[in-house]
């Protein structure tokens, strides 16, 4: 697959996949991530804290049932973000010093 940097402006998901190429500036080590996939999770992350002022509220089934959704609510909020800073480490070192290019390639028919 041939690499084409374009303007973000210019992205058409329809079409287009995007990426990060990132590379570590402490080891040198390059990876690649789906701007897709850290959108989700910022997605998701939203999406559970909507659920979590809807689950506190206990009318649903009194406080307890509230309780234990909002404990398991902060739970998958705290997995989220830890995958999401994951993605924003670098998989040799660990370290978070890195340069990054946005990549957009032409999705395979």
């Amino acid at each position: 697959m041939t690499e084409k940097i374009v303007k973000e402006d210019e992205y058409d998901p329809k079409t287009q996949v995007k990426e990060y190429k990132r590379t570590c500036r402490e080891c040198k080590k390059t990876w690649h991530v789906l701007a897709s996939r850290e959108e989700k999770i910022k997605q998701d992350i939203k999406t559970n804290q909507c659920q979590q002022g809807v689950s506190a509220c206990g009318m649903c089934g009194g406080h307890w049932s509230a309780l234990g959704a909002s404990t398991q609510a902060k739970r998958n909020e705290h997995a989220l973000e830890e995958e999401s800073s994951r993605l924003k480490k670098c998989p040799n070192c660990g370290s978070g010093n890195y340069t990054e290019k946005v990549i957009i390639y032409a999705k395979k028919e």
